[in-house]
């Protein structure tokens, strides 16, 4: 393999973030924050402001919006050179709202997303070549929901980093507002059964794959779908933490109490740190790194992972202070 430029590949839709301050109600809205949010951006900005080299590869609109967020990833150390550019009349920038709640009025989201650029991405679009300089691809399963070239070039990522060497993991991150269970499980089988690690929230494994039982008995079930001979599965498990298994053992580890600011991310903040212990081949400090980054993800509003490797140790060390002077 040719020297590694970058540890990390991520690829999928980015789209702006817009949410009334202060908990107002999306019908009342008179200003608007404006933030970027998408599973594996912020999954690459967990991973770049862990010190790794991470490369996002997406499609956007030539316009002050697609800038913005091209500039926005890449401030926090995601190299963003392998982005395609289109005029806006063949893609536009996708958005969507959030209107946070506080008990008992939950938050709702509306998407905005229906012909952006990002959901035209084919796989003639994507210099593979890429790939031969790269050590590790991450996919999730809301891209293939996009749109049928969208599927198929999640399907080309898998079979190009196979060929090249690279390791591929991929998160179901299931949304029912892309397609229906049965949708989602006919067409990820194929991606599933050919990827190094798996990620899958109890939910999604009981939703999508219609999978019943102990976490055990649902994560040997997820390890069934992959072909890979050492195949890794995590599940998730909210506020029970989570589980790998890894063919020959299990790992397993605690979430933590949180005081919730914002939850959207952590997810994918969980993923990124996953797979900072993954690539270190030390699972358990994946799992450690995976749970106290969604803690701290928890804590920041925003989908992006506003923390540092600091903050990170500082929580597997007992926890950050509550003033820190």
């Amino acid at each position: 393999m040719p020297d590694i430029d970058f540890d990390v590949l991520t690829l999928g839709e980015t789209m702006l973030r817009l949410t009334p301050p202060n908990h107002e109600r999306l019908e009342d809205i008179r200003l608007l924050e404006v933030r970027i949010g998408g599973a594996e951006s912020n999954a690459a900005i967990a991973l770049a402001r862990l010190g790794l080299r991470v490369t996002w590869v997406s499609k956007l609109p030539n316009n002050p919006l697609g800038h913005f967020t091209a500039r926005r990833i890449h401030g926090h150390g995601v190299d963003v050179s392998h982005v395609v550019w289109v005029p806006t009349a063949l893609g536009r920038m996708g958005l969507y709202f959030i209107e946070q709640g506080a008990l008992p009025r939950p938050t709702r989201v509306l998407y905005d997303r229906a012909h952006s650029a990002a959901s035209t991405l084919s796989p003639t679009d994507v210099d593979w070549a890429i790939l031969d300089r790269v050590r590790h691809v991450h996919l999730t399963g809301i891209t293939p929901a996009l749109s049928a070239t969208c599927s198929d070039t999640v399907s080309r990522a898998v079979r190009e980093a196979r060929a090249r060497g690279c390791t591929v993991s991929f998160d179901v991150n299931y949304r029912g507002r892309l397609w229906s269970p049965n949708e989602a499980r006919l067409a990820l089988a194929p991606i599933i059964a050919e990827v190094d690690l798996l990620l899958c929230t109890e939910d999604d494994a009981r939703l999508v794959f219609q999978l019943e039982g102990s976490a055990q008995e649902m994560i040997r079930a997820l390890a069934a779908l992959n072909y890979r001979q050492n195949g890794m599965v995590v599940l998730t498990r909210g506020g029970q933490g989570a589980l790998v298994w890894d063919r020959t053992r299990f790992y397993q580890a605690s979430a933590y109490d949180v005081r919730e600011i914002d939850r959207v991310g952590a997810g994918d903040a969980f993923a990124a740190g996953f797979l900072w212990g993954y690539l270190a081949a030390d699972v358990q400090k994946g799992l450690d790194y995976g749970l106290a980054m969604a803690a701290l993800k928890h804590t920041i509003p925003g989908d992006e992972f506003l923390a540092t490797r600091e903050d990170v140790e500082a929580v597997l060390q007992g926890g950050l202070p509550q003033t820190a002077r």
